[in-house]
């Protein structure tokens, strides 16, 4: 069935696996992942850097857990093989912090039309801007936070600014 080296590349993923899990105290929760993508290796907290990445890769294709997951709906997935919406929105507002928020200075953009898209209002990409650009110095205030507790910050102001929105609030479905 296993080749010697891949029962010792098995054993080895089970054993870091087993031993990460063990000495992380606060529950496996899904957190934004990176570009890993979705499977077993993005519910190991611990692997947020580049070098965790490759692990959560390489444990996801190992596994074979970031297919289970995609047909299952778990492990951060949906069972369309698409990350979940607020996990999406998240991780594109990390990864696209800076030109957002230059964006929002003038009220339109790429960006902001991928936002509304994301926020499920694609035909209000405008309105969005607008009310972005009104919001601008409180949705980006400036704080010191790592990149996946901003991201979250920041989405959580562009819903509450949408929640208020007598227009968006009632098209979007973010």
């Amino acid at each position: 069935m296993f080749s010697f080296p891949r029962l010792i590349l098995f054993i080895f993923h089970i054993t870091i696996i087993s031993i990460l899990s063990v000495l992380h105290f606060k529950p496996l929760h899904a957190e934004p992942y990176g570009m890993a993508g979705c499977g077993l290796g993005s519910m190991v907290p611990v692997w947020k850097n580049d070098i965790g990445q490759i692990l959560a890769a390489t444990t996801n294709i190992s596994f074979s857990s970031q297919t289970f997951g995609i047909t299952s709906g778990t492990s951060n997935c949906t069972n369309d093989g698409i990350v979940k919406k607020e996990m999406a929105q998240e991780v594109f507002i990390a990864y696209n912090e800076a030109p957002l928020e230059l964006e929002t200075t003038k009220g339109s953009g790429e960006r902001i039309r991928a936002m509304a898209t994301l926020l499920g209002c694609p035909t209000h990409a405008s309105e969005l801007g607008k009310l972005m650009k009104e919001n601008h110095s409180y949705l980006f205030a400036k704080s010191k936070l790592e990149t996946e507790i901003r991201s979250k910050e920041i989405l959580t102001r562009i819903k509450t600014q949408i929640a208020s929105d007598k227009t968006l609030s009632l098209v979007c479905s973010h």
